[in-house]
């Protein structure tokens, strides 16, 4: 593929989107933000907004973090061959495609509406992870056209929005199975579940199912 000049304006990139996810008026947000962790959560973790535990538990929660803060989540908790071998199960429930590029989470976003969730409910594991591949292959596509870069979306203090170009290659855009499978290779002991559910809605009876079934299939009852 020929590779373009770079537009001048943001909005021609946006309305020239052609992908089957990434398509015409859409735009790639950065998931962090500022403001987006909580200063009363402790310990504070580099790279994973809202780390907290669950009392005593074994239980932990956390926004969408970067690849790094998933290191530093599992490095805190030893899931490592190295470290104190602790076997982690990590269960997303992100229902919307995201897609990791130079290791920040992104997630899809119309251009109109950039602070509102694009919903898919009732969407299961296969759908959304298929939509995260086909997310991938429409930036790496996209980014061929103009000089391996991306136009991607940042959000300021203020609320502004800011566009900027990504410097892209193959290796720097990811998935998130393929980041934990990747994170797996490094002999991180993390098993790694995704159960999409709805944003601010009550999960659905089928998606408690779907959990209490990955509890008992891990013996997290034990």
């Amino acid at each position: 593929m020929r590779s373009m000049s770079i537009p001048k304006e943001p909005e021609q990139v946006m309305k020239q989107r052609d992908g089957s996810v990434l398509g015409k008026k859409t735009i790639l947000k950065s998931d962090h933000f500022p403001g987006c962790q909580n200063r009363r959560l402790s310990p504070h973790i580099d790279g994973a907004p809202n780390y907290r535990k669950a009392g005593s538990s074994h239980v932990h929660g956390v926004a969408i973090p970067t690849v790094e803060g998933i290191q530093n989540v599992l490095d805190h908790i030893g899931a490592q061959l190295s470290g104190k071998k602790t076997h982690f199960l990590w269960i997303n429930l992100r229902e919307e495609p995201v897609i990791y590029i130079n290791g920040r989470p992104f997630v899809l976003r119309e251009v109109e509406r950039p602070f509102s969730n694009l919903e898919y409910t009732g969407i299961n594991r296969k759908r959304v992870e298929q939509m995260e591949d086909r997310l991938k292959e429409d930036v790496l596509l996209e980014a061929a056209r103009y000089g391996n870069k991306i136009l991607v979306t940042d959000e300021l203090p203020d609320g502004q929005m800011v566009d900027q170009w990504e410097p892209v290659t193959s290796d720097s855009v990811k998935t998130p199975l393929q980041v934990y499978e990747e994170l797996q290779a490094q002999e991180y002991l993390v098993d790694y579940e995704r159960v999409p559910i709805t944003d601010e809605k009550s999960p659905k009876e089928l998606d408690f199912d779907i959990l209490v079934s990955i509890c008992i299939s891990t013996r997290l009852w034990l």
